[in-house]
């Protein structure tokens, strides 16, 4: 099962780290713990791995493509302090002699599906994210379901927002919240915070009450690289169609059922972030009667069916920011949403569609985006300057898309 297997690969992560550290406290060998990571008032963070049997330790993943060397005292212990950060949720791991291993001194931890989870590290500040204090809080529950059509067991979470009223006369509008490639299901919890942000907006009144689901995001069994065994890190052309079919036959059926949210498609969104923007207008554009407000963040449209065909051969496969510009053969689109014409824009309340300007993806972001005004389709344009392929930008995205959901016509 693909849960069974992160946790798996977490384990032999942990287990591998211990041909460098030495037994921790209680387990025989008497180390004083080391405490990693520690941030100080200033935004500054400091590193810190027990490997006396190491030559060599980096800290990476703060940033893309860096690397910074720790340095080693005389028992043993590895250590660096960042320059100051500004407050926000970063990743990252240990590179210990070449192989890389989570911090093992720290308990908040992202998991991924694909290739290996990261350590996070919280620096707190005034961001619209950072948990409001005296607030009420809404709830996050942990499903598990076998899916049929995939051929897997896989899981599901449940955002219920404060005070939830599970018999309360008038359904909750309901958010299909989406995570990008590599990630699992928890990714828009962990990492994105989409609850505390939820919980922020509707104490703020600025985002009505909404149940939030966040799913598995792959429609293939199994999503793992192909030399593992798996049917390779893009899924194949039945991945995305596949995972709307799963999305619409599988999970949907199943929140309606546990919770009180709405069956009427004008209080249902479906957004996601990068393979998960992909996957949501995939999904409610073409199933306009399930799904009238429609969102992506840093959309990877080159996972669509018929792509990796459709790409231009000079360009890489790329998912994201920092490697070159993406572009896709029109067809593409044309295959993939057959039905979309004028028509659309009196079906959706919102078509919202953002990136980053430095992110690999806008390329196709505005081609898409020019050939939904060939077909007179409205949708709101939202390009960051200077953002790439980054979580910060996607929990901006859900601060600025939550509040025009469910009211009125969005903009």
């Amino acid at each position: 099962m693909q849960i069974k297997q992160t946790v798996k690969l977490l384990f032999c992560a942990l287990a591998g780290l211990s041909a460098w550290a030495q037994p921790a406290p209680g387990r025989g060998g008497g180390t004083p713990a080391v405490r990693s990571p520690e941030a100080s008032a200033d935004g500054r963070i400091t590193f810190r791995l027990r490997a006396p049997n190491a030559k060599e330790v980096f800290v990476t993943g703060l940033a893309p493509g860096q690397r910074l060397a720790m340095q080693k005292d005389d028992q043993g212990v590895w250590t660096v302090t960042t320059e100051s950060m500004k407050p926000d949720m970063y990743g990252y791991a240990f590179n210990v002699d070449g192989a890389s291993f989570n911090d093992p001194g720290n308990s908040n931890f992202k998991t991924a599906m694909v290739g290996a989870g990261q350590s996070q590290v919280h620096i707190p500040g005034p961001v619209s994210w950072e948990p409001a204090p005296g607030i009420a809080r809404g709830a996050v529950a942990h499903h598990f379901y076998h899916s049929a059509l995939i051929g897997d067991n896989r899981d599901f979470y449940a955002y219920t927002p404060p005070n939830y009223e599970p018999n309360r006369k008038e359904a909750y509008p309901v958010l299909y919240l989406l995570h990008g490639l590599g990630d699992d299901a928890a990714g828009w919890i962990t990492a994105g915070a989409a609850n505390v942000i939820l919980d922020n907006l509707i104490a703020q009144g600025k985002a009505k009450p909404m149940v939030m689901v966040n799913t598995l995001g792959y429609g293939v069994a199994n999503m793992l690289p192909a030399g593992r065994g798996g049917p390779g890190v893009m899924g194949g052309d039945k991945m995305i169609p596949n995972f709307a079919q799963a999305l619409i036959d599988e999970v949907m059926p199943q929140v309606e059922k546990q919770y009180r949210v709405t069956k009427d498609r004008q209080e249902r969104a479906v957004a996601g972030l990068s393979m998960g923007g992909a996957e949501a207008l995939f999904t409610g554009l073409n199933h306009q009667d399930k799904f009238a407000w429609v969102g992506s963040f840093s959309g990877a449209f080159v996972m669509w069916p018929g792509a990796a065909a459709g790409r231009t051969p000079a360009d890489p496969p790329a998912t994201g920011g920092g490697r070159g510009p993406v572009t896709l053969d029109t067809i593409v689109f044309e295959r993939n949403f057959p039905a979309l014409d004028a028509k659309t824009n009196k079906q959706l309340k919102l078509l919202w569609i953002a990136c980053g300007t430095d992110d690999g993806l806008n390329g196709v972001n505005r081609q898409f985006k020019a050939w939904l005004k060939s077909k007179d389709i409205q949708f709101t344009d939202v390009e960051i300057p200077g953002m790439a392929h980054v979580w910060p930008l996607w929990r901006q995205n859900l601060m600025e898309l939550a509040p025009m959901l469910f009211q009125g016509k969005g903009k």
